[in-house]
């Protein structure tokens, strides 16, 4: 008689290894940041209504904050498109700083958590640390610009 080995008891010889769960990241939500922090939020204000965004630069001069637009709406996408894309191939450029218009609450939950009372010149010059690159799938262009960042 040979002997057979018994599948169920092999499973149950096995150390159970703890299944690792993905857990969804917690934003901090503070609505009474507002007032605290003027000088970032009259930059963020520009940035999330697309007046201007900050293109850092490689080199001697760090950042310009360049006006898109002068009024909320008052160019068509094309033409503010146009604009980042000519920063965009530009080698001197390191990244486009702006804000994507999905993300609402996007101050409150995802700038002022981190920033806190911190300058705005701390925040461009540490981009890694507030913003991310966007991906070319949440880009409304069919070209997408490979160095734009939002908030993370």
């Amino acid at each position: 008689m040979k002997y057979q080995l018994n599948r169920t008891s092999k499973k149950k010889n096995r150390r159970r290894q703890p299944k690792k769960v993905r857990r969804s990241r917690k934003f901090a939500f503070d609505p009474n940041c507002w007032g605290k922090n003027k000088p970032l939020e009259q930059l963020w204000n520009d940035l999330s209504s697309y007046l201007s965004a900050v293109i850092v630069y490689k080199g001697q001069t760090p950042y310009e904050i360049v006006k898109l637009q002068s009024q909320p709406q008052s160019h068509p996408q094309s033409q503010i498109y146009d604009r980042l894309m000519a920063f965009d191939g530009d080698p001197q450029v390191i990244a486009i700083l702006s804000a994507h218009p999905g993300i609402k609450n996007a101050y409150e939950t995802l700038v002022y958590p981190k920033a806190k009372d911190k300058t705005v010149d701390y925040v461009i010059t540490n981009h890694e640390k507030f913003f991310k690159r966007l991906p070319a799938r949440m880009q409304a262009a069919d070209v997408p610009i490979k160095k734009l960042m939002v908030p993370r």
